[in-house]
């Protein structure tokens, strides 16, 4: 990561991917702007991921808008590598390639009884 991707939290429901294009161009070219949906109902979740060209623009910016009050809700800004660093501290543990959970109806391997079918 270049250092040009960035963590927006606390956003308003209202708030659209061209509002935030036009706030964090004041400070750079802007590559990209997603603002996270929920699946479901199609409404904001609250967070979104700004990438600039330049990881000096997405410094300045965020030193500048990290705070700022948008649409009634005060944003939080991140930069994305602070962030996975802070969620995990170690790799995860690699899965064993087969399965180890409780044996699957019909396997064979137990009793009729044991899935009260007998």
């Amino acid at each position: 990561n270049p250092g040009n991707n960035l963590f927006v939290n606390g956003l308003a429901i209202k708030t659209e991917n061209s509002d935030l294009e036009d706030l964090f161009g004041k400070y750079g070219k802007v590559d990209k702007v997603q603002i996270m949906l929920d699946p479901h109902t199609r409404e904001s979740r609250g967070f979104a991921f700004v990438t600039m060209v330049r990881a000096e623009d997405a410094d300045a910016a965020m030193q500048v808008l990290n705070g700022f009050e948008l649409h009634g809700r005060a944003m939080s800004i991140k930069l994305v590598s602070l962030i996975s660093q802070a969620h995990r501290g170690r790799a995860r543990t690699p899965t064993p390639g087969e399965y180890r959970g409780p044996p699957k109806r019909g396997s064979g391997n137990m009793p009729p009884y044991y899935y009260g079918i007998a």
